[in-house]
């Protein structure tokens, strides 16, 4: 099994201990008796103790060498070359990742933030150029250096046209009599000082270009028991499928199926330099945790929220996590256990939560509020969510029991969550409150692969992850390699769109691997039962379609004709949907009446209704999340 850095160290002296004295077997066979999750975290952590296997993990934290040394390789990247975007983009993320280091109200922090200043206003990002500008001179910035924020601060100003360029000029001049300086370097100032108001404002079009996201859609009818839901939907249930997603009526293409806002996001450790960690945006410039590296945000009112949401208690867990290589999906169970601990007011409550939503009776309405509805902000929902434990296997609910125990030590010792931080294994393994998160958080570890969405954004021609969602309702759509819905990320939702017409009472799906237009059936049978434990056995695999590439070439030879030439405007909606060009509504429509068109005239599977299929799922996705490169 794959294990991870201090954990495979810790891991490697029980192996150690047990192998000499024919103790393994023994241990995996007392394991496979156990049939919670408490118990198999317990039976851990008391391995843990009797082994000596605690990590022994000194964690990164804000440290102002690291710092200096972070803003000298972007100074170095900014200096030695040619700029270009990109490059520019790579030198902002050194400075922010400078910014993270660097220790509250310091000096280094100061001087982060004016180099980012710098960088932000050659991508023509004159608002945050000048937020960074007050963020520095804020701080003990040196004395000597401040007319340079000064100039920069006057010149964004004027770019910008902003009103109070001259009361800035005068604060400017207020500063610059204050100093030590002799006539002619105070004259030189001043008049540096009144020449960046009069700078050029002939390229300020780059502050406008920006592509801003259209108003979220609204759902035309509610479902009543899925307020997030269109009421085209029914949950229902049966031993095949589970629980699954039905149409109640005929659902049109590009009708919205639900607009759900998940009940937890957490971005990922990649994107920490440019996007905020509580709303997962993206900022040019960020701001940092007063405690730790591993949080930046786009605003004070960000970072006030997630600290109050869930940071205060990962702060101090989060460093020892990365130090032991335990990310992302580890990490988001530590913070749905927190945010499930804070919902529920105390864990007593949490107990009795959990129970009732293992004691439901009805499997369909497992996890339903008290009320009759499926809340996506409901813990409870998360809870009925499957963790598949029992497909599992014994070395891997083993290795997940492992992993849970070290974080649930972090989070016992570093933390107060269990009313006072803990000393030690002995205290954590009699600490009932303790040992039930732990459970919690093995459960996480198990229902979040499953379950958890990529939080995505169109990244020059493809979607990429921003971070993982976990979003109970869409967590119920059964999976096709031809689906029927397209899920598009937006600010803080996901809505989900019908990419086909759908009759009614057909079930609605969704993918969670490869479509069978991209890979050969072989391949998604591999990467389904090895992640999700099923094979699929929808009417692409059933069939055994063949890949586009094939389809195309054999089609067309028996056509000798394109079909989606047909329309006048289809190669140019291609070219801006590749190019990633804004639509408009009337543009949509257009494409949508060819899709309908090419959907009822061919028989499934054709090229030409993959291509456009495509086509139509671009142009819904640039309607969502982007993360576009500012040109210079």
């Amino acid at each position: 099994m794959y294990l991870h850095g201090k954990m495979a160290e810790s891991l490697g002296l029980l192996e150690e201990n047990l192998i000499p004295i024919q103790r393994c077997k023994e241990v995996f066979k007392k394991f496979k008796t156990l049939h919670s999750n408490e118990n198999r975290v317990k039976f851990f952590l008391k391995l843990m103790l009797n082994y000596g296997m605690i990590p022994q993990v000194c964690p990164d934290s804000k440290n102002a060498e690291k710092s200096t040394e972070l803003r000298k390789q972007g100074n170095e990247k900014y200096m030695s070359n040619s700029l270009t975007n990109y490059l520019c983009i790579d030198v902002l993320k050194l400075y922010t990742k400078s910014i993270a280091y660097a220790p509250c109200t310091s000096e280094e922090l100061a001087l982060a933030y004016a180099n980012r200043s710098a960088v932000l206003k050659q991508i023509h990002k004159y608002k945050e150029c000048i937020e960074d500008i007050d963020r520095a001179l804020a701080l003990p910035y040196p004395n000597n250096l401040r007319s340079k924020l000064y100039f920069r601060k006057i010149q964004c100003l004027s770019i910008l046209k902003h009103p109070k360029t001259e009361d800035v000029i005068k604060e400017a001049q207020n500063w610059l009599d204050s100093m030590s300086l002799d006539d002619i370097s105070h004259k030189k100032t001043n008049n540096m000082f009144i020449s960046a108001k009069k700078i050029s404002v002939s390229n300020t079009s780059n502050e406008q270009s920006i592509v801003k996201q259209s108003p979220l859609p609204e759902l035309k009818q509610c479902n009543k028991e899925v307020p997030c839901a269109s009421d085209a939907i029914t949950i229902k249930y049966n031993q095949k499928y589970g629980r699954h997603i039905v149409a109640t009526r005929d659902i049109n293409i590009g009708e919205i199926i639900a607009i759900e806002k998940p009940y937890s996001l957490i971005l990922n450790p990649n994107n920490l330099q440019t996007h905020c960690s509580n709303c997962l945006e993206v900022c040019w410039a960020n701001i940092p945790c007063n405690y730790c590296i591993y949080a930046m945000y786009c605003s004070e009112e960000c970072k006030a929220l997630g600290w109050t949401k869930y940071h205060d208690i990962e702060c101090k867990v989060f460093p020892y996590l990365f130090k032991i290589n335990l990310v992302k999906y580890y990490q988001f169970s530590v913070r749905l256990a927190i945010q499930a601990v804070k919902e529920n007011n105390n864990i007593q409550n949490l107990e009795e939560e959990l129970k009732e939503v293992e004691n439901c009776d009805d499997p369909r309405t497992k996890g339903f509020s008290k009320n009759g509805t499926f809340e996506s902000d409901a813990y409870r929902s998360v809870l009925s969510l499957v963790t598949n434990v029992e497909k599992q296997s014994l070395q891997d609910l083993f290795k997940r029991s492992a992993e849970a125990s070290f974080t649930l030590y972090y989070l016992a010792t570093r933390t107060d969550i269990f009313g006072s931080s803990m000393k030690d294994l002995s205290e954590l393994i009699e600490n009932t409150d303790a040992i039930f998160v732990g459970g919690l958080i093995l459960r996480h570890l198990q229902l979040i692969p499953p379950n958890a969405h990529p939080f995505t954004e169109e990244y020059k021609t493809t979607s990429v992850a921003r971070g993982v969602a976990l979003t109970p309702f869409l967590s119920l759509f059964n999976h096709s390699c031809n689906p029927n819905i397209l899920r598009v990320s937006r600010t803080a939702h996901i809505v989900v769109y019908s990419t086909y017409p759908i009759k009614k009472d057909e079930q609605i799906f969704d993918t969670y691997g490869h479509l069978y237009t991209e890979q050969p059936k072989s391949i998604r049978d591999l990467v389904l039962l090895t992640k999700f434990n099923f094979t699929c056995d929808c009417v692409a695999c059933t069939e055994n379609w063949p890949l586009f590439s094939e389809l195309k070439l054999k089609q067309q030879l028996n056509l000798g004709i394109n079909p989606l030439l047909t329309w006048q405007n289809y190669p140019k909606y291609a070219r801006m949907a590749r190019e990633g060009n804004v639509f408009n509504k009337d543009m949509i429509d257009d494409l949508l009446q060819m899709f309908q068109l090419v959907y009822n005239t061919l028989q499934m599977p054709h090229w030409a209704v993959a291509e456009i299929s495509e086509i139509f799922k671009r142009v819904y996705s640039l309607s969502g999340n982007r993360f576009d490169i500012p040109e210079l």
